[in-house]
């Protein structure tokens, strides 16, 4: 792709800077460039476009830095693997490069930078990507085994020699990716015998330990990495993380107590609020937020975020107490959500308002009130939403009785939590599932409920109500063979080939892996019959191979 035809975003707060940066690549031939001041107007304009390349400021004024913004951006899908981003900064301090280093940018240009740094920089990374073209592409759509062997064809071919340690970074992401963890582990250990001070190839084999099983291996490199002061914050969130999952929370808060609260990025103080949290100490986690917000005063977008988490901290506390204490939680929740209503700065933010009020509508026992808030226009919005919008909108659905609709919410939450690139707000989003989940109850029962609702429609012949049924009991019981093929029966007897994220022939195909019960198999050869009476219906548009693959079906 030739440099006319590259779409470029510039991140920069500071104009004249912007300004310059903008006529050094019109003067390189770039000629389709963005400009942005701050994050939240670079997330607006991602919503209607995609950028090919985007230069990255860290530190953006009073505003989330940019390692901040391109972490938003990676958990909402806005920011795909096949866009390339260049860092600049003028802070060479360690813990600021290791920030940055852990989002994994092309490169990292050091202000200030000449012109032909700077031109070196961009071309370089753009040859690198263009060459990669078919990698990353693989990478776009998850398919990640796909990419690491045509990855490992370009390395075989020794094309791009020069940038031997960029394609060894990226092997390790991949390998990591497709769930190749011993490799991944060799990889890093090979690195590390050739000179031990590689700090990405360190944590990397923390990673590649870590998901291979090998906890207490990760976890004794981890406790090294505490004596450098270039790695020990990190280390300290890793351990805390670690021991959260095994429940081990005094061990964690320890470990997290290490980190200066002046040094807490924002992800280290939400993980540090869920951990005061399951510990019951909500009333800690209240004052470590309000300490928080009144440093973040001046930046808007981050005070109005942290005045929704000290908002939903009350909340908590509200459902913990009775009486006076009770009702003083909730008028302080509903202060600090008008609070940050005036400071909305985004239409995300807006809907986070929207379920919290709902929330303290229901805590009040005024369902009328939350429903007509959650009826308004555009609440169901949710497709770029992160784990803690889903999980409120979930709590306020469900406190209104619409037990199918979390359900679906909390789901999304999940798959939402999967992508996370941050490990400690996948940390505090599996908490804040897991609390959503003790209020609504288990799932299997929840699921079995579902059924049962399901089947009392399907036997009076109300196919199309009681598909959604199933298909509750389903997303909450995926493993249940059982609940797919009630669906499916009831899809097929109503004539519809597709319900919300499932259609009738993927089920069809996902049933031929199980092995069922001979009750379940004649009611699955029953239901093959009538989608081979009705074809034209339960196929999807016809490739030649999967045009015959249920009418040829053998009974």
């Amino acid at each position: 792709m030739g440099i006319a035809n590259i779409n470029v975003a510039i991140v920069e707060d500071n104009g004249v800077a912007r300004i310059n940066l903008r006529n050094h690549l019109l003067a390189m031939g770039f000629v389709d460039i963005g400009c942005y001041s701050h994050g939240r107007e670079l997330r607006n304009a991602m919503r209607k476009r995609s950028f090919h390349l985007i230069l990255m400021d860290f530190h953006l004024g009073p505003d989330k830095t940019g390692v901040e913004v391109i972490q938003e951006l990676q958990q909402s899908g806005s920011l795909k693997p096949s866009t390339a981003v260049v860092f600049l900064t003028a802070d060479s301090v360690p813990m600021v490069l290791g920030q940055i280093v852990d989002i994994h940018p092309d490169v990292v240009v050091l202000k200030p930078y000449t012109i032909r740094n700077l031109e070196k920089a961009v071309i370089l990374t753009l040859q690198f990507r263009d060459a990669l073209k078919p990698v990353f592409r693989e990478l776009d759509n998850h398919r990640y085994n796909k990419a690491l062997a045509l990855l490992d064809e370009v390395i075989a071919s020794k094309k791009l020699s020069k940038s031997r340690t960029n394609l060894t970074k990226l092997r390790g992401r991949l390998l990591i990716k497709a769930g190749q963890f011993k490799k991944a582990i060799a990889l890093y250990e090979r690195i590390l015998q050739a000179s031990d001070k590689v700090v990405w190839a360190q944590w990397g084999l923390v990673l590649s330990r870590y998901l291979s099983g090998d906890i207490a291996g990760s976890e004794a490199d981890l406790e090294r990495m505490l004596n450098t002061h270039m790695t020990k914050d990190k280390a300290c969130e890793w351990l805390t993380r670690i021991n959260i999952q095994k429940t081990q929370y005094q061990r964690a808060q320890g470990y997290i107590d290490m980190i200066r609260e002046g040094d807490l990025t924002m992800s280290a103080a939400r993980l540090k609020v869920h951990l005061c949290q399951v510990q019951d100490n909500v009333e800690d986690a209240i004052k470590l937020l309000e300490k928080k917000r009144e440093t973040n005063r001046h930046s808007r977008e981050r005070f109005a975020e942290l005045t929704m988490d000290l908002a939903r901290c009350h909340l908590v506390l509200a459902e913990k107490s009775s009486g006076k204490d009770r009702d003083n939680a909730i008028k302080a929740a509903r202060m600090l959500i008008g609070s940050a209503s005036r400071r909305a700065v985004d239409e995300e933010l807006s809907l986070k308002r929207n379920y919290m009020s709902a929330m303290v509508a229901v805590l009040e026992g005024d369902e009328d009130k939350a429903l007509e808030i959650l009826k308004q226009d555009g609440m169901m919005e949710l497709e770029s939403a992160d784990v803690s919008l889903l999980a409120d909108a979930a709590s306020a659905w469900m406190g209104v009785g619409e037990a199918g609709l979390a359900s679906e919410l909390m789901q999304e939450c999940e798959d939402k939590m999967a992508q996370l690139q941050d490990e400690n707000e996948k940390t505090v989003s599996s908490l804040r599932i897991l609390k959503n989940e003790e209020t609504m109850g288990d799932k299997k029962s929840r699921a079995l409920e579902f059924n049962k609702s399901g089947l009392a429609l399907f036997n009076q012949s109300e196919f199309d109500e009681g598909i959604d049924y199933f298909y509750q009991a389903h997303i909450l019981f995926p493993k249940e063979p059982a609940f797919l093929l009630n669906l499916l029966q009831c899809m097929v007897e109503a004539k519809i080939a597709s319900h919300k994220k499932v259609r009738s022939i993927d089920i069809y195909r996902k049933l031929l892996e199980f092995t069922l019960s001979d009750a379940n198999q004649k009611r699955f050869n029953d239901v093959k019959a009538k989608m081979k009476a009705d074809v034209s219906i339960h196929q999807p548009p016809a490739t030649s191979e999967q045009t015959e693959e249920v009418a040829d079906s053998k009974e």
